[in-house]
């Protein structure tokens, strides 16, 4: 298993203006060799390797002029190129847009990473290559070995580490005694098979005040000065801040779920699709969100990737199950009796003529979910286990 490890650094004024510094060299060597690519196609109709560009980099760095930066971190920008041709290719070859890879402004280009032999840590510090020990701090120590370090620059004044490591392989998956089922939504986060629900405190419509104002104070700024880089760095935080608070809370309430259930079936969602599909589409599910927003920016501010991204690598990590299922037709059968029910979808209650059953909308989907988990999981049916662990949403889920 892989996992990120994520440390603030604190360098001395020195070694940020040699950060700084290698950023701007990988900068242009990232635009460098992005123009050679672009040129040996367009005139000669010749491809350039990764390898190629490696072998040039080689030659150049016999002059002394270009050894003050690691060679390893001057390779990075290559690999980026590399990557971003491959995307590129892989779009054509799935009929998608193709995106063709752009130049980079040196604003724009905020990290550099080094791979495993030239890494070296300490409890507290972090050597970077040819730029000696970086103090840094963190909340967990690092475990595994160590792959890539990635060092980030986070707005004008911080900067981050990311430490990916190698922590060995997944423990065995453990017995299922409690499972659940989650059906997400936008009035809440997500509905669970067992009738709870978890709060969608939707933290953009929170913190947008704040945003506007810092907003509405660069745009009264002359460009490219002092005064519109400071603003721009405020309103920076302003969005950052309401990023945190999101990640924060999506934190704990995966979590409480991977550490109350041994399994967790979700529904395997295309988000980016739908989020191009609800562009311009209002959203109105309740009095306090301004009715003119878009449905796609709920979709976004609710981060239902980030939550199953969490419940599925924290369940990974702890020997538990967590299932992704196809949600087409879960909403519309019932829970019941499994016969078909249709409703549009400003119908939020589950009626069925046959057997009687009336619950929610989402808490009918949240128990055929679950159903289809234990299914691909390969284990009985769920009526057989019993959720013997309540859990009080009104004290765990408030926002």
């Amino acid at each position: 298993m892989l996992r990120t490890f994520q440390f603030r650094l604190f360098p001395n004024e020195v070694q940020k203006r040699a950060l700084l510094a290698i950023l701007l060299d990988n900068c242009e060597t990232y635009n460098a060799a992005l123009q050679e690519r672009r040129e040996a196609w367009k005139l000669q109709r010749k491809s350039i390797t990764y390898y190629m560009q490696q072998k040039e980099l080689t030659e150049l760095r016999k002059d002394k002029t270009f050894q003050w930066v690691a060679c390893d971190i001057m390779r990075d920008p290559l690999r980026r190129v590399e990557k971003a041709f491959d995307g590129f290719f892989q779009r054509c070859k799935n009929g998608e847009k193709p995106g063709y890879p752009r130049f980079k402004s040196c604003n724009r280009y905020d990290s550099f990473s080094f791979q495993a032999p030239f890494i070296r840590i300490r409890p507290k510090h972090i050597s970077v290559p040819k730029l000696g020990f970086i103090k840094m701090r963190g909340g967990r120590s690092v475990v595994g070995k160590a792959k890539v370090c990635t060092v980030k620059r986070d707005g004008k004044r911080r900067w981050m580490l990311y430490i990916v490591c190698d922590i060995g392989a997944a423990p065995t998956k453990i017995n299922v005694s409690r499972s659940i089922g989650i059906d997400v939504g936008l009035t809440t986060l997500a509905t669970l098979s067992n009738g709870q629900s978890i709060n969608n405190p939707r933290w953009t419509r929170k913190h947008e005040a704040k945003i506007a104002a810092a907003s509405r104070k660069l745009a009264l700024k002359q460009k490219r000065s002092k005064n519109s880089a400071r603003a721009s760095e405020l309103l920076r935080r302003a969005y950052q801040r309401s990023a945190n608070t999101r990640i924060n809370y999506i934190h704990h309430i995966s979590k409480l779920l991977t550490q109350s259930y041994d399994l967790i079936a979700y529904e395997n969602l295309n988000i980016e699709s739908m989020v191009r599909s609800a562009k311009g589409t209002v959203d109105k599910p309740g009095k306090n969100v301004a009715q003119k927003s878009g449905l796609n920016k709920s979709i976004m501010d609710a981060a239902w990737g980030i939550l199953i991204y969490q419940i599925a690598y924290k369940a990974e990590s702890a020997g538990k199950w967590a299932i992704a299922v196809n949600p087409r037709g879960t909403t519309q059968l019932c829970s019941g009796c499994g016969g078909k029910v249709p409703k549009s979808i400003s119908e939020r209650r589950h009626k069925c003529l046959d057997c009687g059953l009336d619950i929610g909308r989402d808490h009918n989907a949240a128990i055929n979910i679950l159903r289809l988990g234990m299914s691909l999981a390969g284990l009985k049916d769920p009526s057989e286990y019993t959720n013997n662990l309540c859990i009080n949403s009104r004290r765990e889920y408030r926002a």
